[in-house]
């Protein structure tokens, strides 16, 4: 059974609105160098998990009329990227045609040689069909920009949290995005927004079947993340500072009715042994942290201090699959990094080749 995910109708909306306006702008170009006029027939309300077109056109040349199943991307900037758009396109049984903004004289070259036409909103195109042939390329990124094309980036909390979702549990990847948002603890349609955007950055294949999604690069994405995380996401976490008499105090803490996490030095600690902890961060269940300060303080003695080596911030993530009570590797890893200490970066490093990059290693 195949699961249809609604996203919600204004997401739709302004995903059609894109679709359609590429291929507009791609159609127009067209016409403008060749004299091909094209027309759409059809275009899909939304992407199931079975592979479809984006839509379908029609083109008419003075030899006749060829129709066309089409395959819309945002950008395309590696060779990967068209094998699995013309992959996506030959399941389809028609004619497939990719319509891009832009692609370079490398790229469209590539097209040639795997047999993939396109059309770009700058005028390259490849296309063959019976009394049809057109081949043009080298033709300088158009400045036309269109709705929702620009690229965001890891610039908000949200995304931060959708990313860290895929980047602790890459199995995650090909669920719905429904399951991804509750991962996240975001809304379908942020996760939606989120893939697509990874999608465009080029840090995300999506072939349309089966296990369709694909993280290209994710040691780029994992330090980008780690970058952003503690300028972004971090300082909205209602962090607290606090002192405590015995450096030693977090060895004897006892949270049984709580659900907590380590991370930074400590988790190092744990996961390496190598790093002696001067700092300790702390990660409570959101709701719980006021509950759990009242009963360090009572226990340890810990007391507010904007200066001390103590933080104590609301978790993120779901807390339900807590291994050792320690925070997930990516964000002790980012943790470390900002510390800016060379002990801190030797523990970071540590954890990431143990265990950060045996995750996406397995393939």
């Amino acid at each position: 059974m195949v699961e249809i995910e609604m996203i919600a109708s204004e997401l739709v909306l302004d995903y059609l609105t894109a679709e359609r306006e590429l291929i507009s702008h791609a159609l127009r170009t067209l016409q403008e160098r060749t004299a091909i006029t094209g027309s759409v027939t059809t275009v899909e309300p939304f992407r199931s998990d079975q592979p479809q077109a984006d839509a379908t056109i029609r083109l008419q040349h003075p030899n006749g009329t060829h129709r066309y199943w089409v395959e819309c991307k945002s950008s395309i900037d590696r060779k990967e990227h068209l094998n699995k758009v013309r992959q996506q396109l030959t399941r389809l049984g028609e004619d497939g045609l990719l319509i891009t903004p832009y692609l370079s004289r490398e790229l469209a070259e590539y097209c040639r040689t795997i047999d993939l036409q396109f059309i770009d909103l700058s005028g390259n195109a490849y296309l063959h069909a019976p009394g049809l042939f057109v081949f043009m390329t080298g033709e300088k990124r158009s400045p036309v920009r269109l709705a929702n094309d620009e690229p965001k980036g890891l610039t908000n909390s949200a995304t931060l949290r959708v990313v860290f979702a895929v980047l602790s549990q890459p199995a995650l990847l090909n669920s719905s995005f429904k399951s991804i948002a509750g991962a996240a603890g975001v809304s379908l349609g942020t996760a939606y927004n989120v893939l697509n955007d990874l999608q465009r950055r080029g840090y995300l294949i999506d072939s349309g079947g089966a296990g369709r999604r694909k993280l290209l690069e994710p040691d780029r994405l994992i330090n980008e993340w780690a970058v952003n995380f503690p300028v972004t996401l971090r300082p909205k976490l209602h962090r607290r500072r606090f002192s405590a008499p015995d450096p030693d105090w977090w060895r004897s803490v006892q949270l049984d009715a709580f659900r907590y996490a380590w991370s930074s030095e400590v988790a190092a600690c744990n996961l390496t042994g190598y790093l002696k902890p001067l700092t300790q961060t702390l990660y409570v269940e959101q709701g719980d942290i006021d509950s759990v300060i009242r009963m360090l303080v009572k226990q340890h003695r810990l007391k507010p201090d904007a200066d001390g080596n103590i933080e104590i911030l609301e978790a993120f993530w779901p807390q339900g699959d807590i291994e050792r009570l320690l925070a997930p590797p990516l964000l002790v890893y980012a943790e470390l990094r900002a510390l800016m200490d060379p002990r801190a970066d030797e523990a970071a490093n540590m954890i990431k080749e143990k265990c950060i990059d045996p995750t996406f290693n397995q393939e």
